[in-house]
């Protein structure tokens, strides 16, 4: 059972982190809950049956050499906050609203509780069982990074996800703003928060227009603008779609071989993720900008220079035969 996570409050940074801390550490203690797949490739790295095996005897092999190359890779595995616990921390992390200071502080309270055996550090395994882990100090401060409580999303879009989504997809959805690496400028926010504020929760893919829309503002340039942005990567994306069409046409004529013989160089590119990213960025663009994906086609980028004041500015403003 996942512990209560709803009980950090309001405060300073350090306030804030030791009860973090405090929540950390009792989530340790009880068990962190580990998937099926990251257990199975645990086993199978220390050379267990797939079938069997007893993954706590199996597991406590680690702690006899958790300074090994091989183990200490395994143990950082296990000690990895899977989707369940990233969810559940949500709603605390958001409230604690660290800087990078105070997650480095939270990195180090969780690091002196635990660290060293003072504390014993569990895996919750699927069938309900408790395996003991190595803990050690920097182990701790990574488990830590990886939940990136410095990386809280704009209390703007936070407020549009609660007042909008329910609250399993609102954490869901909070999570992945947490993790996209965006620097936050005003432009991400705008375009998020317009995004946010226009989708259906109910009828649009939220988590996979967010990702996407996490994405496409990670690899815009500085100086973003939407229609502009929206249209370059459409046309980016129309002209991978062609050349996927055209690889589908040329593999019904002929094998893969056959076309690298007759010179043919193309890089390969999945059709179905190209229509499925198009589909995300034609939904984007007339939610934030009420434009269709056709009208998108159309822009065209001008300078016009700089204007001093309104009767400038309307002379460099192109007329009718422009």
């Amino acid at each position: 059972m996942m512990p209560d996570v709803t009980r950090s409050g309001p405060g300073p940074a350090q306030a804030a982190s030791e009860l973090l801390a405090d929540l950390l550490a009792k989530l340790l203690t009880i068990g962190l809950p580990q998937d099926q797949a990251s257990l199975d490739l645990v086993l199978a790295a220390l050379g267990e049956p797939s079938r069997g095996a007893d993954p706590v005897v199996a597991l406590a092999r680690l702690r006899a050499g958790p300074d090994t190359a091989e183990h200490a890779h395994l143990t950082a595995l296990l000690l990895s906050p899977g989707p369940l616990v990233l969810r559940a921390l949500e709603p605390a992390l958001a409230q604690a609203d660290l800087d990078a200071a105070g997650g480095e502080a939270l990195a180090e309270a969780l690091a002196q509780r635990l660290a060293d055996g003072r504390g014993r550090v569990l895996a919750l395994l699927p069938d309900g069982s408790k395996a003991e882990l190595p803990a050690s100090a920097e182990g701790l401060r990574v488990f830590v990074r990886r939940l990136r409580p410095a990386a809280t999303a704009p209390a703007e879009l936070r407020a549009i996800l609660n007042l909008r989504c329910e609250p399993e997809q609102a954490a869901e959805l909070a999570v992945l703003l947490r993790h996209s690496r965006l620097a936050w400028t005003p432009g991400d926010v705008f375009f998020l928060a317009t995004l946010l504020a226009r989708a259906d929760p109910r009828a649009d893919d939220l988590p996979g227009l967010v990702a996407w829309a996490t994405g496409f503002l990670g690899a815009s340039g500085p100086g973003f603008e939407p229609r502009r942005e929206l249209a370059l990567r459409r046309q980016a994306l129309l002209a991978q779609l062609r050349q996927a069409q055209f690889l589908d046409e040329a593999l019904a004529r002929g094998s893969y071989e056959t076309l690298i013989s007759q010179g043919l160089r193309l890089a390969h590119v999945h059709g179905p993720d190209i229509r499925a990213e198009l589909g995300h960025l034609e939904r984007a663009g007339m939610l934030v900008l009420g434009l269709s994906g056709a009208a998108l086609d159309g822009f065209m980028v001008r300078d016009l220079g700089q204007a001093g004041d309104a009767s400038a500015l309307l002379r460099l403003l192109p007329g009718p035969e422009d």
